[in-house]
C-alpha cells in the first residue's frame, strides 16, 4: 500500500481493523488508519467509495461492527466536531421547515434560522463575527433565512460558523459543491486559514483538483477499501487514477401511454415578461424577461444568489409570486386557473432544493416512481408501464441493484443519479437541471453529461440547464443567458 509511516506528532485518531456495517452489509473490512497531530487529511474517492461513512466512523457518528476506533480522550464527538456538509444543510432546513409559522405572519414568510442568527449562536465576539462576515461576503445575507439562500451562500455561512467555532476537529464534506467562481475563491482563502490553525481537518472530496495546498496527507478510498494513504507529495501520481469508469448510458424506451400523455400546445414553452420577485425588503428578480421555444435548449448562468433558483421556482409552480405576473408555461398564464399538478406534469426537475427536501427513508425505486406524481415520497399506486419506465432508468444509470435500498443509504452522488432518473421517468417536455452534476465524481459526471446530451438530441425534451462549471455544459445547449450585476445594484438577465 502506497505511503510512508513518517508522522509529525502523536496520533489523535486511530482505526485498527475497523469494520462497518451499512444497510445490513459489511462495507469497511479491517481498515487501519492513523491521523497524527500536525497532519491535515483529505479523503479522496468516487461516489460510493465510503468517504462520508469513514468520516462518520472516525468521529463517532457511526459505531464499528468490529475492530476499534480511538479518538483522543479530550475530543468529545458531540461537542468538538464541526461540520460542513450536505447533511448539515439538510438538517438545518428540516428543523426550520418543521417549526415554520409563516401562516401566522403578516409577511407570510418565516425566515427561520437566519445567517446572522447562526453565527451569533456560536460566538458573542462581535469583532470576530464582523471579520468572518466581511471575509466571506455575507453582510447582505445576515437577515435572510438559510432556507432561502443559494447553495453557495449557505456554504459560505457554514464556513463562517466553523471559523468562529474553531473546533478541535472539522469535517468538510465536498465544501465547493454548488459554489460559483467568486465564492470558491473566498472559500479557498478561508479554508487556507482553517488549515493553518490548530483545527484538525478531514476534507472529503471526489476530485483531486479540489484538494487545497494546506492538505498534507491523503487517504484514497475505492468501494470501501483503502487504496493508498500517506503524505500528499508521495501520492501525486496516484490521485488521478482512483475511480473506475462506469458503463455507457443509453436512453431507455418510453412506454407509449407515457409518451402520449405529454402532448404540447403550439407556441413557446416558457415566457416571462417584466417579472419581479421580492423576499421582504430583498429584491431577487427585477424586471426579468425570458422566452424559450420548444427544442431551444438553454443554459441559465450567474453567481450564487442572483435569482436563478427563484426564476426556476416561478416557472415550475413552486413559487406563488408568479401569480399576477406575465409568466406563461406551455401557453398557459400562471394563475389563470390551471391546476398546479397539471403544470408540474410538464416538468422534470433536479435541484439542490429538491435533494435537500426529499424524505430520507424512501426506497430508491419509490423515489424514481414518485416522479410520475411530482411528490416527495410515493403515495399513489403505479401502473405496470410506470414500473417498467422506472426500472429502465435505474438500469440505464447503473443503479438497478440499488432499487430496493433506502435513498439515504446511498452516497450523495448516487442520490443525485436517482433524482435524475426521477426527473426523466415520465418523459417530461421540459427538464430543469439545476447543478445536476453537483456531487458527482469524474466518471459519473461524464456519464450524466453524455445522458443529458442524448436527452437533448432526442427531440422529446427541452433542457433548461443551470451550472457554474463551463465544462459541464452539454454540447446540445447552444443558447446561454446570464444574470449580470448592474451598477445600480441587483442583476439583469442578458444573452451571452
Amino acid at each position: 500500500m502506497a505511503g510512508t509511516t513518517l508522522h509529525t506528532g502523536p496520533a489523535w485518531l486511530r482505526l485498527e481493523q475497523a469494520t462497518l456495517r451499512l444497510g445490513g452489509h459489511l462495507f469497511f473490512r479491517g481498515i487501519d488508519w492513523e491521523a497524527h497531530e500536525g497532519e491535515q487529511w483529505a479523503v479522496l474517492g468516487a461516489n460510493g467509495a465510503g468517504k462520508t461513512a469513514l468520516a462518520a466512523l472516525a468521529t463517532g457518528a457511526l459505531h464499528p461492527a468490529g475492530g476499534t476506533v480511538w479518538l483522543r480522550p479530550d475530543i468529545d464527538p458531540l461537542r468538538d466536531i464541526g461540520q460542513i456538509s450536505f447533511e448539515t444543510e439538510r438538517q438545518i432546513c428540516e428543523d426550520d421547515a418543521r417549526h415554520d409559522i409563516s401562516e401566522f405572519l403578516d409577511t407570510a414568510v418565516d425566515q427561520g434560522t437566519t445567517a446572522g442568527g447562526l453565527l451569533h449562536a456560536v460566538s458573542e465576539d462581535a469583532a470576530a463575527i464582523a471579520e468572518a462576515v466581511a471575509a466571506l461576503n455575507l453582510g447582505h445575507l445576515q437577515g435572510r433565512g438559510l432556507r432561502f439562500l443559494s447553495s453557495g451562500e449557505r456554504r459560505r455561512t457554514l464556513l463562517a460558523r466553523l471559523l468562529l467555532q474553531a473546533p478541535p476537529v472539522a469535517v468538510l464534506d465536498a465544501p465547493f459543491e454548488g459554489v460559483d467562481a467568486r465564492s470558491r475563491a473566498l472559500l479557498q482563502a478561508m479554508l487556507a486559514r482553517l488549515l493553518a490553525s490548530r483545527t484538525r481537518v478531514l476534507l472529503l472530496t471526489r476530485r483531486a483538483e479540489d484538494i487545497p495546498p494546506g492538505i498534507t496527507h491523503v487517504l484514497v478510498l475505492d468501494e470501501g477499501r483503502v487504496v493508498a494513504r500517506g503524505p500528499r507529495a508521495e501520492l501525486t501520481g496516484l490521485l488521478s487514477q482512483t475511480a473506475s469508469m462506469g458503463h455507457a448510458i443509453s436512453l431507455p424506451p418510453i412506454p407509449a401511454d407515457i409518451a402520449s400523455a405529454q402532448a404540447l400546445p403550439d407556441g413557446p414553452l416558457i415566457e416571462l415578461v417584466d417579472v419581479h420577485a421580492h423576499y421582504g425588503e430583498n429584491t431577487v428578480l427585477d424586471g426579468v424577461s425570458l422566452r424559450m421555444a420548444r427544442g431551444e435548449h438553454l443554459c441559465l448562468a450567474g453567481p450564487n444568489g442572483c435569482g436563478k433558483s427563484t426564476l426556476l421556482a416561478l416557472v415550475c409552480g413552486d413559487n406563488p409570486r408568479a401569480y399576477g405576473q406575465q409568466v406563461r408555461v406551455c401557453g398557459r398564464l400562471r394563475g389563470s386557473g390551471e391546476p398546479v399538478w397539471e403544470l408540474k406534469r410538464r416538468f422534470g426537475i433536479v435541484s439542490n432544493a429538491l435533494h435537500l427536501d426529499y424524505p430520507k427513508r424512501t426506497r430508491v425505486q419509490d423515489v424514481v416512481l414518485s416522479g410520475f406524481h411530482d411528490t416527495l415520497g410515493l403515495y399513489e399506486s403505479c401502473s405496470p408501464a410506470e414500473f417498467a419506465s422506472a426500472s429502465g432508468w435505474l438500469q440505464a444509470l447503473g443503479l438497478g441493484a440499488q432499487a430496493g435500498q433506502r435513498f439515504d443509504a446511498l452516497s450523495f452522488g448516487t442520490q443525485r443519479l436517482v433524482l435524475i432518473a426521477r426527473a426523466m421517468v415520465k418523459a417530461p417536455p421540459i427538464l430543469i437541471l439545476d447543478e445536476p452534476c453537483s456531487g458527482l465524481d469524474g466518471p459519473n459526471r461524464s456519464r450524466v453529461l453524455a445522458l443529458i446530451e442524448q436527452i437533448g438530441e432526442s427531440g422529446r425534451t427541452t433542457l433548461l440547464y443551470v451550472s457554474h462549471e463551463a465544462e459541464e455544459t452539454p454540447r446540445c445547449i447552444r443558447r446561454r443567458v446570464e444574470f449580470r450585476a448592474r451598477p445600480e445594484g441587483g442583476y439583469a438577465l442578458v444573452e451571452s
